[in-house]
Formats: C-alpha cells, sequence, structure tokens
C-alpha cells in the first residue's frame, strides 16, 4: 500500500522516521495507519513506548545510511539537526527530509493557526485556541507545546472522525527546528511573537536562527494573514506576502490588536478601534503575558470570535503550568516554578514583576550558547542570591559570582534545600533557568515537576506555612 501526500512528495510505501520521542513515535502511528512501512530510528539504544508494532523496522543507537534503503521520505524530529550526516546521505539520494509538522499538515484538513516566536508560544497557543473554543468555534491546541500535531493523524479515519473536520482549527505551536524543512506548510494564520537569542548552541546566529522562525510565513499566500510583533524590530522588519496584521503594547497597529492608553483595543476590517476590555482586565499578568494575550487577539479575530466572547476568555484564562507559576507560601517565602524559562529573554521577563533584592534564582541547566552577562544588570536588582544547578553552573558563576551571591548548588535538591534554610518572609524563591534541562531531567516538565514536588514536602515554616 502506499500514501499520496502531494505532487511534490512521492507515493510513500516505506518512510523513515528519524528520532523518537513524542513526536517521531506519533508520526510513526501515524503512517502505521495508513498502511505504510516504517523504519524507525534514534541515537538511543532503547526507547520507550516503541515496543513490538507491526510494519516497523526498529534501527536503534544510531543512524546507519543503510537505514535508508527503499526509503521514499525521511521524517525528522526537532531534536535533529539539518547538519547531521544522516541528513546528508538522504538528500545526497535525493530523498526529500521533511518536518512531522510537514506531514501533518498533509494528513489533517482544517483550518491553521501556527504560532511561533522565542518566548510565549505555549501560552499564546493555549490562549487563542482557549478564545476559539469559547467562542463556539472547534479547536485544539498542539505541537511544541506538549500533543504532537501529528498524533491526530494517527486516529482510526472515518467520515465521522472529529480530527478530519474541515471547520476544525488547529492552533500550532511551532518551533525553529520544526519549521526547518517544511515545505508548503502554509498556516490560514501565522504569527510570529518575537525573536532573541536562543538555540545558538545549534544555530551560527541570531540571523541563523530568525530565518527559521521566519518560515512560517515563508509559504502563505495573500489571502492569509500573518501576525507580527510592531514592537520587536527583528519581527517588524518581516515582509510577509500574506495580509499583514500586527499586535503591540506601545504604538496602534493598522489593522491587529493594542493597547491603548489602558483599553485592549482591536481592528481587523480597518474600521477603526473597538474597545475589547481593560488591561488590569486580563488575568494573566506581567507585560509578557499582555502581548500574548494581544497576539492570540490578532490571530482569532479574523475567525470569527467575537469581541464579547474574547472578553471573557481574557478574564478568566489562568495560563500554563511551569509558566511562573506560584508552587507554595511557606513562612512567608514565595515559591515559583518557570521551568519553561529555558533561554535568557525568558527568566529576564519572569524576573521583572518581583521585588527587588528579594529572589533567590534557580539558575542554570545545559547552556544553549547565550550570554548569561546578559542577566546581570536585572540580576543585580532583583536576587538576594544565584543557586546555580546543572552543567552550566559555572557559566552562571563566571558571568554574575562578581557582583551578586551566587552558590553552585549543582542541583535542584541542593538548590531548594539551601533556599528553604536562607529565605525570610518577603523573599520569593524562582526557579527560572535559562536553560534547557536535559543534562539532569527529560524536559523542562520533569524538571519543572521535580522542583514542585521538592517544594511541596518542605514541612510547614510558622502560622504561614502551606
Amino acid at each position: 500500500m502506499s500514501l499520496s501526500v502531494g505532487a511534490d512528495l512521492p507515493e510513500l510505501a516505506r518512510v523513515a522516521v528519524l528520532g523518537l520521542a513524542r513526536s517521531g513515535l506519533a508520526a510513526v502511528d501515524a503512517l502505521l495507519a495508513r498502511g505504510v512501512e516504517v523504519v524507525a530510528s534514534d541515537l538511543r539504544a532503547a526507547v520507550d513506548g516503541l515496543g513490538a508494532r507491526d510494519g516497523v523496522t526498529a534501527v536503534l543507537g544510531g543512524h546507519p545510511e543503510t537505514l535508508l534503503e527503499g526509503v521514499q521520505l525521511v521524517v525528522l524530529s526537532p531534536g535533529i539537526p539539518r547538519t547531521a550526516p544522516i541528513v546528508d546521505a538522504a538528500l545526497a539520494r535525493a530523498i526529500p527530509v521533511v518536518s512531522e509538522i510537514e506531514l501533518a499538515s498533509r494528513l489533517l484538513p482544517g483550518i491553521v493557526v501556527g504560532i511561533t516566536g522565542t518566548n510565549g508560544k505555549s501560552t499564546t497557543t493555549a490562549l487563542a485556541a482557549g478564545l476559539l473554543n469559547d467562542a463556539g468555534i472547534e479547536a485544539v491546541a498542539c505541537g511544541n507545546l506538549g500533543t504532537p500535531w501529528i498524533a491526530a493523524a494517527a486516529l482510526p479515519r472515518s467520515p465521522a472522525d472529529a480530527p478530519f473536520s474541515p471547520t476544525r482549527v488547529w492552533v500550532v505551536e511551532l518551533s525553529s527546528f520544526q519549521l526547518e524543512t517544511v515545505r508548503r506548510f502554509a498556516p490560514d494564520v501565522a504569527v510570529h511573537l518575537n525573536l532573541t537569542p536562543d538555540h545558538l548552541d545549534r544555530y551560527r546566529s541570531l540571523d541563523d536562527y530568525g530565518a527559521a522562525k521566519a518560515r512560517v510565513f515563508e509559504n502563505q499566500q495573500e489571502a492569509q494573514i500573518a501576525v507580527l510583533n510592531a514592537d520587536d524590530p527583528l519581527v517588524a522588519r518581516i515582509a510577509p506576502r500574506a495580509r499583514r496584521f500586527e499586535f503591540s503594547r506601545r504604538r496602534t497597529a493598522r489593522l491587529g490588536a493594542w493597547l491603548e492608553r489602558d483599553d485592549v483595543v482591536a481592528d481587523i476590517a480597518g474600521s477603526g478601534p473597538s474597545r475589547v476590555l481593560r488591561r488590569e482586565e486580563i488575568s494573566l499578568q506581567g507585560a509578557h503575558n499582555l502581548e500574548n494575550a494581544l497576539a492570540a487577539l490578532a490571530a482569532v479575530l479574523p475567525l470569527g470570535v467575537p469581541l464579547e466572547s474574547a472578553a471573557r476568555t481574557l478574564r478568566a484564562f489562568k495560563g500554563l503550568r511551569h509558566r511562573t507559576e506560584l508552587v507554595r507560601v511557606r513562612g512567608g517565602v514565595s515559591w515559583y516554578n518557570d521551568s519553561k524559562g529555558t533561554n535568557i529573554d525568558a527568566t529576564l521577563k519572569s524576573l521583572e514583576g518581583f521585588p527587588d533584592s528579594r529572589v533567590f534564582l534557580v539558575l542554570g541547566g545545559k547552556d544553549k550558547g547565550d550570554d548569561f552577562g546578559r542577566l546581570l544588570p536585572l540580576v543585580k536588582r532583583k536576587a538576594r542570591r544565584v543557586l546555580a544547578i546543572g552543567k552550566a553552573a559555572g557559566a552562571v558563576e563566571a558571568a554574575l559570582a562578581a557582583e551578586v551571591p551566587t552558590s553552585r548548588a549543582g542541583t535542584v535538591e541542593a538548590a531548594v534545600a539551601e533556599a528553604a534554610r536562607d529565605a525570610v518572609p518577603g523573599d520569593v524563591v524562582l526557579l527560572s533557568p535559562a536553560c534547557a534541562s536535559f543534562d539532569q531531567f527529560r524536559d523542562f516538565e520533569h524538571r519543572g515537576d521535580v522542583f514542585e514536588a521538592l517544594v511541596l514536602a518542605l514541612p510547614p515554616a510558622g502560622p504561614e506555612g502551606s
């Protein structure tokens, strides 16, 4: 049996899936559901969740070139760079290499809202889906924030299956890694939130990283919508082919959503701004979350969300786990989990919301190639102490210790114990690592879960303990 997924890709009878984390395993199942033989490969010698599947040839412990024999397509998981030797080998054989995002876009009909940017993607994705669902428009949040988009394509197919409804809206969080290998993917609404240094262990420069992000607009047509951050000069300079909408905290946009004095307003038809709600009514706190709300509005109002419904959702939406999430107040000390703060700019945004000179900042993990010195001005103002963890602990110390009290805790366990011993009422303990988690944890969720479990296990401290 073969599968047709478009004129620019061959009929598929045998496909290689490289990388078997969540999206890779979901791609395997989606292909098997359509009768395609799969070669499933991973650098690990054993993969949890792979098991024995009919139609799958497992190649574990590496990606030898021999796995490409008879393969018509390679589906590349986000964690494997395009520079990997197996990718070069596939391209040398004229085998197309695509992301699971590209494959999902061929297999799943519906309206697509694609959301990218360095920071705020997950919150904006979840909020956009919430705005749509609360307005009675069926929407699914998926992609890089948790459930792979391609996972829906693994479900049994029949005319009654909701995942195949042409009116369903897929709200997809998109990483730069996923966008590197798109071919025809063209979201109906594409959103670019911001661009700051990140993943410089994978990209040669900020421009290289930015070019990958900008691919979200590459295949759009004039009738589609591009939503850009007018306050970010690196994003605002992008000139998409699609209709341009903007969001802004600082200026008036021609079309989109923006802040006008203390009102959130929007205009999607060029007929003048309409008030949505007062800024202080938005349940999500912080300047970065105001930007996320404006971006989500600009993305979904053109899809038919009424202003009144949008206002209700913005008043009620509580945000996502691991994003500056209050875990506990113990003895007057507030403990926050911002494990999703995986780059320096995310940590800076989180720190901004806390009082000066009161923060025990848990910082470090797997270094992504940025300069921890960029944290210094704000950390000097906000932090009582920096607790350095993970492989990046030495680099954190080198950048900050001369001007900010810094301890090399090493592990989250040690950092929690030190903060519990030394923090006093009015202090804040903030896990916002500015690093990837893979040196000590499976992912940022695992890191945040471990931190929360340790904090909740601390014994009560005084009448405010909880």
